[in-house]
């Protein structure tokens, strides 16, 4: 043998001597001589161009550089045996052990999840996801060690339990003993001294030079997951029946769920092949019916393939019996090839299917075996199960594991086409929706595919993946906890009850108020569950008003883990927001929350917030500044700023007292920023009760002008204006361009608003001397409006014009600006009687301004017009204005087209534009009364009494002010 493809074993024993000096070199603990012993395997392989035999022997050479220490070294040797392999036992064990070397060699494992595809521990988080009946649970332990170094508790229990549960003889005693210490620590006795049954001794368990070196063992057997059933096998083959059954049925009744399933489905063909279709059919069904990711889409496959056989037309004739060739399949038979390949080209109704089966028998594991051809020849087919199965092989080849991409398009493929294998498909392809974010990241349809099949075993996988999908809109949110809810009223495996129950707890507490319902459904989840027991436990001892217990649950939560935590605390938070202000169980619970519970930033922020409010509700003036300290000292603000805020809030609302006590308790030099910023405040607020002298003793303040800004603009919003203008005032002089013209623009509203036109001009005209910025260009349009009010129409139009020039050099920041300006502009040349001009600049606004901006223009010149009855013109700008898009202004224009032909006495048209100005607006009583005032009144002159009625009443109920009583007046002469 040369290629690699094919040979007898002594193309293989004569290298066995070599690979055998380095095992015994490395068991020895001589590293050098075992990195020496794998280099010179690796050349005699290669001299000898054996392929497969090179990747075994670069995993030799990847574990003595890793016993070493030379991590990086490890890495590539590993890699390079994963690239040249097609075995998937040398390939898994080589990414074992390459990602295992990339850790050791530094990388991070701090992942919030484990699921990043590139990722070391994301590539044995999938290795650990395969079905490699091997490397599977190898990678989960190693995964779970993984986890709980970075305190990922919750995921290390699932990556264990997946190992506990496949039953390995080799891995199970490994993964249950730290599986058992860590239910301890989540409350579940009871599963841990169970799961400790299992933490036995393991003599019989191979070290890692006997993984490496499996592939040798039985060279023309690539199928090494056969092993479990070989025997078996061998006596079937032999022909005594007796002795295989017996053999498979014991290995069937084991704990290995690999083995047994795959002893059942050896079974299940001798039986379909001997005659007992009864049993056969009984073994297949149990199969159909478990959570075995390999076996039981095999048996589901099997049983529809004997549906379709019995339903076949009575003319359906082959040379070759298709049951029979089925039998033969399901006991991995390699003779069974050629009938296999006779039914696959013939004319039976499943020649699509058996293609996709043969395909299936030929890669077994095996490199070059010619598995594709017939793999796109099922394809080709069109046959729904064959396309499905097909696809749904491809993305669990043990070859795939770690291509998500095409694992997920085959996935998706399964799902559409094979009903037959739909429920592992939907789990898998949802899962890795939510491990790797490939394509919508949606999973939750698939998830609840999985649940509407009803299929028991993967129900409880279903359901978790159901709690962990993120829903893409509020409907798909609604339908879960909707399904949730439907899903709890039914008999459910234990497992999957508790996300559910969460599920439906959530929605009744959280969105519907019903905290009796949720605790209901909170009930039904065991303390002793890992991820929802502690939470579910938090909420109801809450809604029990014990804080003190949910104080204790909280700090174990702590300790324990992170999304247990958060979800604790965003559920315990909700309940919160419902629970009275003045109660006292409400502020206890909330410090509970503020000192242990989920400190992510929403969150957080959240919890403070209702606690100050809570505190200031409840008059608790300590715990509000305590509360205010804390959540600040959590944002890295300075010592003191709570106290500080709690001033302000005081000083707003009148309480000056109480704010001068609180400014000047961190008037001291231990606060030295806080004293800075209360220095401004007191400054304020003393100045304005004339305490002049006491304001100049306060210490020289050196603030950014921004909190002065914000100190002016909350006294502004709180009415107290005299002193908002004070604040303003201390930063007019400010080398700070940014806030300086803030502040001029701001003052010159305040002295407008209050009537001091003087000092509202020059503040404007100041704000109006700075570099450009939008307020420098609001500062110059106000002025001008200023002007205006005051007759002045060549300075506003002066002003207007300075506004203009600087929002047009601001581009798209300066648009609204700029269209206030032109407006302004155009209407101060009809009052200069400069009505061209007025026309040419609305026309430049219809033309070259924003949408808004350009529909106020198209609205004067369609009033233009319809002052002067020239219905086409007028028509023209209004119909401009409704196709525009500019809503407010569209409504306006259907109400001056439904006045104007009411003017001209067309009243087809003026109802139509009435009744369309009706249909779209309902927030602007004035064109709704105008519009149903005049479409009543014109009912009435047309004798449809009714009609008018319900117009004008609907004008009436207005209360405006000018239709309302012509409508009361109307409707009393029409009724009477």
């Amino acid at each position: 043998m040369v290629d690699g493809s094919s040979g007898v074993d002594s193309g293989y024993q004569a290298h066995r001597a070599a690979f055998a000096v380095f095992a015994e070199q490395l068991r020895k603990g001589d590293r050098r001589a075992a990195l020496a012993a794998a280099h010179a395997v690796h050349d005699q392989v290669l001299a000898a161009r054996h392929l497969n035999l090179r990747g075994v022997a670069l995993n030799c050479v990847g574990l003595a550089q890793f016993e070493l220490g030379e991590f990086a070294a490890a890495v590539e040797s590993h890699q390079r045996a994963k690239d040249l392999s097609r075995r998937s036992d040398v390939r898994g064990f080589a990414a074992l052990r390459a990602n295992l070397a990339r850790i050791a060699a530094g990388e991070s494992v701090a992942y919030p999840q484990v699921w990043e595809a590139d990722s070391a521990p994301g590539q044995l988080a999938a290795l650990a996801r395969s079905e490699h009946p091997h490397l599977a649970p190898a990678a989960g332990v190693e995964l779970g060690r993984l986890l709980c170094g970075e305190q990922h508790f919750l995921a290390a229990i699932r990556a264990y339990w997946a190992v506990v549960d496949s039953g390995h003889p080799w891995f199970r005693p490994r993964a249950a003993a730290p599986l058992a210490k860590l239910l301890r620590e989540a409350g579940d006795h009871e599963g841990a001294s169970r799961v400790l049954d299992y933490a036995s001794p393991e003599a019989d368990a191979p070290d890692l030079v006997d993984l490496a070196l499996a592939p040798l063992d039985d060279p023309e057997e690539p199928p090494f997951w056969l092993a479990p059933v070989r025997s078996g096998l061998g006596h079937y083959r032999a022909g005594d029946l007796t002795a295989a059954r017996a053999e498979l049925r014991a290995v069937a009744a084991g704990d290995w769920r690999h083995a047994a399933h795959q002893a059942g489905t050896v079974l299940a063909g001798i039986e379909l092949r001997h005659g007992d279709l009864t049993a056969a059919r009984q073994l297949l069904g149990d199969l159909a019916e478990t959570a075995d990711f390999t076996h039981g889409p095999r048996a589901a496959v099997a049983l529809a393939i004997l549906d379709a056989a019995e339903a076949a037309p009575p003319d359906t004739t082959t040379t070759v019996g298709p049951v029979s060739a089925l039998a033969r399949y399901l006991t991995r038979d390699q003779d069974v090839l050629a009938d296999l390949e006779a039914l696959a080209q013939g004319r039976h109704p499943l020649a699509g299917v058996f293609a996709a089966l043969l395909g299936d028998l030929l890669d077994d594991g095996r490199p070059g075996s010619g598995a594709a051809h017939w793999q796109d020849r099922a394809v080709q087919s069109k046959d729904r199960l064959a396309v499905g199965y097909t696809a749904y092989l491809t993305a669990t080849n043990l070859t795939m594991w770690d291509n998500t991409e095409r694992v997920v398009d085959a996935l998706a493929e399964a799902c559409e086409s094979a009903p037959a294998v739909l429920p592992w498909a939907a789990v898998r392809l949802g899962e890795a929706n939510l491990a790797d974010s490939y394509g919508s990241g949606d999973s939750q349809s698939f998830f609840q595919g999985v649940l509407d099949t009803g299929h028991r075993a993967l129900v409880p996988r279903a359901a978790a993946g159901l709690f962990n999908s993120s829903p893409a809109d509020s409907w798909s949110a609604e339908e879960r906890y909707e399904l949730a809810e439907e899903l709890l009223t039914g008999d459910l495996p234990a497992e999957a009850v508790p996300p559910l129950a969460w599920l439906a707890a959530e929605k009744l507490i959280t969105y519907e108020d019903d905290l009796d319902g949720g605790r209901e459904a909170l009930e039904r989840i065991p303390e002793s569950d890992p991820e929802f027991g502690a939470p579910a436990l938090a909420v109801r001892l809450l809604l029990d008003e014990e804080a003190d217990g949910m104080r204790a649950v909280f700090e174990r939560l702590a300790r324990w883990d992170d999304r247990s935590l958060e979800m604790a605390s965003e559920c315990c938070m909700s309940v919160l927001w419902k629970l009275p202000d003045e109660s006292a169980v409400t502020r206890r619970a909330l410090l509970v929350l503020a000192d242990l519970g989920d400190q992510s930033a929403p969150l957080a922020h959240k919890v403070w917030e209702r606690l100050i409010k809570v505190c200031q509700i409840q008059h608790d003036l300590d715990g509000e500044l305590a509360a205010r300290e804390a959540s600040n000292l959590r944002l890295d603000r300075h010592p003191g700023s709570g106290v500080l805020e709690a001033a302000r809030r005081f000083y707003l609302d009148g309480d000056l007292d109480q704010a001068v006590e609180l400014y000047q308790r961190v008037s001291t030099e231990e606060f030295p920023e806080a004293r800075s910023k209360a220095a401004v405040d007191l400054g304020v607020l003393l100045r304005h009760q004339g305490r002049h002298e006491e304001a100049q003793e306060l210490p020289a303040a050196d603030v950014h002008p921004q909190y002065c800004f914000r100190l002016g603009t909350d006294l502004e919003g709180a009415g107290r204006i005299d002193e908002a203008i004070l604040a303003w005032e201390l930063i007019a002089d400010t080398d700070d361009i940014t806030w300086a013209v803030r502040a001029h623009y701001y003052l010159g509203k305040a002295h407008a608003d209050r009537g001091e036109f003087d000092a509202a001009i020059a503040a404007y005209q100041r704000a109006g001397a700075t570099e450009d910025s939008s307020f420098r260009g609001r500062a110059w349009y106000e002025l001008g409006c200023l002007y205006q009010d005051q007759g002045n129409l060549a300075l506003a139009k002066e002003a207007q014009q300075r506004g203009a020039d600087v929002a047009a050099r601001l581009g798209k920041d300066g648009e609204t600006v700029l269209g206030g300006c032109k407006l302004r502009l155009a209407q101060l040349s009809t009052l200069s009687g400069e009505t061209e001009d007025a026309r040419r600049r609305y026309l430049d606004m219809v033309d070259n301004a924003d949408r808004g901006t350009a529909a106020m223009g198209a609205m004067m010149l369609g009033g233009d017009a319809k002052d002067r009855r020239d219905v086409a013109e007028a028509q023209r700008w209004y119909q401009w204005v409704i196709d525009s898009g500019d809503l407010f202004q569209r409504q306006l224009a259907l109400a001056h087209l439904g006045e104007l032909y009411y003017w001209v006495g067309d009243r087809d048209q003026s109802r139509e534009f009435y009744q369309r100005t009706l249909d779209s607006t309902r927030s602007n009583p004035d064109l709704v009364a105008e519009a149903a005032y005049r479409l009543g009144e014109m009912a009435g002159e047309d004798g449809d009494t009714d009609q008018a009625v319900r117009y004008l009443e609907r004008a009436r109920d207005t209360g405006d002010a000018t239709f309302g009583p012509q409508a009361s007046q109307l409707l009393g002469r029409l009724t009477g």
